[in-house]
């Protein structure tokens, strides 16, 4: 995940002006929680916090992250700050929060900004922690962790924000208590001197005072502009002449100054420079793979030394980049001259990048090059494994960059959306993109192992029961039916699936069978052995059996710590199992800590996967009862109550455990007396409980439709409800159902 070369700050360059005010006012912010350079492109931003990290009157550390696109994923931005802040600081550990972050869900602001902030209070020198490109972050939940962050800073840290556009912080807060210094293009821009200064430093000319004057006047300060306009002056035979036709907007100025520079290059190295402009960092064998050129490392070296806007990313000079101002010119160059060769660049840069092994840029230049298929296929290739590394918010960029045409046609791409969505608890896409996969023909393998579309549907519906629980027991027995072979760790998962449907159903004996099948299978992954580990130990101890339970919550416990899914689903499972157990075992205060735990890990999912959640709580309950709290364990069973009564039909097991346990603890609670139902209208309540439509109950019972509809008329009359939810509700709390 670490990429070293983001690590390193810029280097200080002979060319560059010195900025002696701006850096004496940018030391002078000692006392400022957020220091905010902030300016359009091209305005020195980077070259001025360089200045000041480097200059005499600064003695404090400073750790660097250059951000890009690809940290715009909470996991990537804060391995590279603990990153960036170890190598500033000696003394700063961060090994603790760099493990909290590896695990595979983890809980960043829960856990891993705590942690963070601890250490930072614990440092005994001061450090300046600069994000250069900030503008790259877009993920609100990014913004919200930095907001936290800096809402915590000790006094001896610093944050410095370089960007192009005001982030979504708290500024005005920050302002208004003098806790933030800006940096604007106001006093980023160009005094006459200072342009004079770097027009004789880049292109040995002296420009008189009103020429001077001009060109600041026409490029309004601005320093990339000055800077180019110096490169174009190099051995100019009419300095005035050409600042005289310096002329329009800055896009239009930008555009002129580098067809100027471009126009010098021997045809070979502009075109170099065209065709690596769409990569936005790059080696020479990357370059020679994208542009068919035998001595890329030499151009290399020829652009280096000829300060053709090259940035090195790290301190071998293997990689680059292009001052970005100059790469967009460049790209724009190649769009007006070469439009047909674009994609196949991209082509060749994402077929490098996979046989390097990086999937992100891989899939990212398949996007650019419009190769939909090929990137759909890298996708549903890595998406497990980024997953298990906590880095769904990459996958969701990789998502959203198909966009939602190309998922609803693909229903490879629409299996890796349902899988995020269910991952993520997002249940509106979940239902989106089901269809897909269910329309979807049997053509064989997906690119992560899964038998076909259809066994992915069923295997979503089979393990997390949205559609209720006899839909999840059906959709188990068909993904178990599909996932046949022992060797895919699909297998266990579809049979941990089954297991536990068939236990929500009150069928103990069966999903015992089918979960000791998914142990006995080697390739089952980490997570689904946890699983079928916990729920048997579960269902030992309903059992009678807590000496082998023991050794399962063992095993189980084991499991979560070596691979990090304390906060997963499945890790509450294990912390369900270990409270089951140690209810058993009379030890409470423990049972109701594990219990809680998994409690408070399940609700992010409810949407997706209510009945792990209800279980909770209906083990929870009784648990506080017994510590003598049962007004806490009265309002548990309640919210159960409107938590199961938003449940799809089907729950009747739920409901039963909640009527014993509210008899058991809510004694108060009387049972709603309602007018007698006939025998028929009982059955027809039954009925109404799955989704069936009146006529297919009418069909069932070998009755009418209008038959169906009067006994329906009947049923709410006498339980004074009007829609059939209410009847259902209404026909548990008297008794009936």
């Amino acid at each position: 995940m670490l990429i070293e070369t983001k690590l390193h700050a810029p280097a200080v360059r002979a060319e560059w002006v010195e900025r002696e005010e701006l850096v004496g006012f940018l030391a002078g912010c000692v006392s400022c929680r957020l220091v905010l350079v902030a300016a359009p492109a091209g305005f020195g931003k980077t070259t001025a916090v360089t200045q000041w990290r480097a200059s005499a009157i600064e003695d404090r550390r400073f750790a660097w992250v250059s951000v890009d696109r690809d940290d715009d994923d909470p996991i990537r931005l804060w391995w590279h700050v603990v990153s960036a802040l170890q190598r500033a600081c000696p003394q700063f550990g961060g090994e603790d929060v760099l493990r909290a972050l590896a695990a595979q869900m983890p809980d960043i602001p829960g856990q891993v900004l705590p942690r963070l902030v601890e250490e930072l209070a614990a440092l005994r020198d001061p450090v300046v922690l600069v994000l250069d490109d900030y503008h790259a972050i877009r993920e609100p939940s990014c913004h919200d962790q930095v907001a936290f962050v800096l809402s915590r800073l000790p006094a001896a840290v610093q944050l410095v924000l370089v960007t192009r556009a005001d982030p979504s912080l708290p500024l005005g807060r920050l302002r208004a208590a003098g806790e933030m210094a800006e940096v604007r293009a106001s006093e980023l821009r160009f005094a006459p001197a200072q342009a004079a200064v770097l027009v004789r430093t880049v292109a040995a000319v002296d420009l008189s005072e009103p020429d001077v004057a001009d060109l600041v006047e026409r490029t309004e300060g601005w320093p990339a502009g000055v800077y180019l306009a110096a490169l174009s002056l190099r051995g100019h035979s009419s300095p005035r002449a050409f600042i005289r036709q310096f002329t329009g907007d800055n896009r239009f100025v930008v555009d002129f100054l580098a067809e100027e520079v471009l126009s010098r290059q021997p045809a070979e190295i502009r075109q170099f420079l065209l065709r690596t402009a769409v990569l936005d960092r790059f080696c020479a064998p990357l370059c020679a793979a994208v542009t068919g050129s035998a001595n890329a490392a030499e151009i290399i070296d020829v652009l280096e030394k000829e300060n053709l806007f090259l940035v090195p990313l790290d301190d071998n000079r293997l990689w680059y980049r292009f001052h970005h101002l100059f790469a967009q010119v460049l790209r724009g160059q190649l769009a007006r001259t070469e439009p047909a060769i674009v994609p196949a660049l991209h082509q060749r840069a994402s077929a490098w990048y996979q046989q390097s092994g990086s999937a992100e840029e891989a899939i990212d230049h398949a996007v650019a090059a419009g190769d939909l298929d090929a990137a759909v296929g890298l996708i549903a290739g890595h998406w497990p494994a980024y997953m298990d590394t906590g880095q769904i918010s990459t996958v969701r960029r990789w998502l959203r960059s198909l966009g939602d045409d190309q998922i609803g046609a693909d229903p490879v791409a629409a299996h890796c959306a349902a899988w995020c969505a269910v991952i993520t608890g997002d249940p509106k896409s979940v239902r989106r993109w089901l269809p897909v996969l269910d329309a979807a023909s049997d053509n064989g393998p997906l690119p992560d192992g899964i038998r076909s579309p259809r066994s992915s549907a069923a295997l979503l519906r089979g393990c997390f029961g949205f559609d209720g629980i006899e839909v999840m027991r059906d959709s188990a027995r068909t993904a178990a039916e599909l996932e046949s072979d022992p060797g895919s760790p699909w297998y266990a998962l579809a049979r941990v699936a089954l297991g536990s449907a068939l236990y929500l159903s009150g069928e103990l004996d069966a999903a015992a069978a089918a979960l000791i099948e998914a142990l006995a299978s080697e390739a089952s992954i980490a997570a689904a052995r946890v699983a079928a580990l916990s729920m048997l130990a579960i269902m030992r101890v309903e059992q009678g059996q807590a000496g082998p339970a023991q050794e399962l919550v063992r095993t189980a416990r084991q499991l979560v710590g070596d691979n990090d899914l304390g906060e997963t689903q499945q890790g509450s499972v294990a912390c369900m199992a270990t409270g089951v157990l140690c209810a058993e075992q009379g030890r409470t205060v423990e049972a109701r800590k594990e219990f809680e735990h998994a409690l408070r890990i399940r609700r992010r999912w409810f949407g997706i996967s209510p009945w792990p959640v209800l279980d909770s709580m209906f083990r929870l309950a009784p648990v506080l009862d017994d510590l003598g709290e049962r007004p806490a364990a009265a309002a548990i069973l309640g919210e159960a109550r409107q938590l199961l009564i938003a449940c799809p039909d089907g729950a009747e097991a739920q409901w039963a455990r909640l009527h014993h346990l509210e008899r058991r603890l809510v004694p108060s609670v009387p049972v709603v007396a309602v007018e007698p139902l006939s025998e028929r209208e009982v059955t027809v309540l039954r009925q109404l409980l799955g989704t069936l439509s009146l006529r297919e109950i009418g069909r069932q019972l070998d009755v009418s439709q209008n038959t169906v509809k009067t006994h329906t008329r009947a049923i709410y009359r006498k339980l004074g409800v009007s829609t059939r939810r209410d009847a259902i509700v209404k026909g548990h709390d008297a008794g009936i159902l």
